[in-house]
């Protein structure tokens, strides 16, 4: 599956009010310059968390700056994988 278009979706629900804001188009792209601001960040990380079966022990000390940053740390610590984007929508909601 694809990482920006599962952090794009995660950012919409994190974000409602802001749901046509900018979305992130490579993965170099910084939180700053897309509008997210460090509450979004934590509200991310729960969701991915929730996504990847990320222990919160784990993601609470991350602070990624882009979403390559956490597309690496993601990947280094997840558990399991979603199998489609349906089924990120059900733990999204």
């Amino acid at each position: 599956m694809n990482f920006i278009e599962i952090f794009n979706y995660v950012a919409k629900v994190a974000r409602p009010a802001h749901a046509t804001a900018t979305i992130a188009k490579a993965m170099e792209d910084e939180f700053a310059d897309i509008g997210l601001d460090s509450l979004d960040g934590l509200v991310m990380l729960m969701y991915f968390d929730e996504i990847y079966g990320i222990a919160d022990e784990v993601s609470k000390e991350w602070s990624p700056k882009s979403v390559q940053e956490l597309h690496d740390l993601v990947m280094a610590n997840k558990t399991k994988e979603p199998a489609s984007m349906e089924e990120v929508a059900e733990i999204c909601k």
